[in-house]
């Protein structure tokens, strides 16, 4: 039976953290002396995780899903990146290993530049996300059993709390406000917040029964995209403001982690995983709802986050 990313060991420290774990710090990011740089970067607007190498490492590839290229070569375990508005960079999550606390980290999109801009030992960091003017990145925290929200400068400096009931978070395009998910206190579900910039005027956006994560701004900042769970993970679309939702995958198992926009808002790439798949790539189309396998690969596939 092939391994599925739905119960795997990476979106566990990714998302849950763990006891007695090894530290992070600055060894993490650290670029192999050997590493490669990518030619032509540009014309691989996808970026994704997968261990098809061995290892969890960061890949992109083409708007099809041809031409894939590894972008690290390590023995860590990489995750979750997010494109700086540019196009020049990304960020991601990164453990020493399956069972270890997570810093974020940025890369080139040769491959050259990988540092830390974290560093600590004591927290789980992660789901990073650029702000649309490049000055900042919001990310999440995993510390004292909550869940928490964080910006920082591109560089890693001035970090700021935001809101210490929080994950996921993702920018408006006009870079004001940030949508994100807040765990119901002793309930499993999750609904859907907005708050400005700065963590002020945070509001309720939307809430379900079961529950509600993920959320991701739409290109032209009218509709929010997002993970539902009921018998299954699927997207959904819901007016940026709030309102009804429509739902836009049906396949087996789960598609999740998170939804991610073409540049021109017509697509969403997410992981599609369960059911005895491993995990992959895939769109789906706002109009035909019609799905498309980017990836079709033994290893496991997750988390593309598309280029602007």
């Amino acid at each position: 039976m092939r391994r599925s990313l739905a119960t795997g060991a990476l979106v566990a420290v990714v998302l849950l953290g763990a006891s007695g774990c090894a530290p992070a710090g600055s060894g993490l990011c650290a670029t192999p002396a050997s590493s490669p740089t990518v030619e032509n970067p540009e014309a691989r607007p996808i970026a994704f995780t997968s261990d098809r190498a061995g290892s969890f490492d960061l890949w992109l590839m083409a708007a099809d899903g041809s031409d894939p290229v590894r972008l690290t070569r390590d023995d860590e375990a990489e995750g979750l990146p997010t494109w700086s508005p540019s196009g020049a960079q990304l960020a991601f999550m990164a453990a020493a290993d399956l069972e270890s606390k997570g810093d974020i980290c940025v890369i080139n999109a040769d491959g050259t530049g990988l540092r830390n801009l974290t560093s600590t030992a004591d927290r789980y960091e992660t789901t990073p996300v650029w702000s649309p003017d490049g000055e900042r990145i919001a990310y999440g925290v995993w510390e004292d059993t909550s869940n928490k929200i964080f910006t920082m400068t591109s560089d890693g400096q001035d970090k700021r709390l935001l809101t210490d009931n929080g994950n996921w978070p993702s920018w408006s395009p006009d870079g004001e406000r940030i949508v994100y998910s807040t765990p119901r206190g002793s309930d499993t579900g999750q609904d859907l917040w907005v708050m400005n910039r700065d963590g002020s005027d945070r509001k309720l956006l939307a809430e379900d029964s079961t529950e509600m994560t993920e959320p991701s701004w739409s290109p032209d900042g009218l509709t929010i995209a997002f993970v539902m769970s009921r018998t299954r993970e699927d997207i959904y679309v819901m007016p940026a403001e709030g309102g009804p939702h429509r739902r836009l995958t049906t396949l087996p198992g789960h598609d999740h982690w998170p939804p991610s926009w073409s540049p021109d808002g017509t697509q969403i790439a997410f992981t599609a995983d369960g059911v005895d798949r491993v995990g992959e790539i895939a769109v789906v189309d706002l109009d035909t709802l019609a799905t498309t396998n980017l990836t079709n690969h033994a290893a496991n596939d997750a988390f593309p986050a598309w280029r602007r």
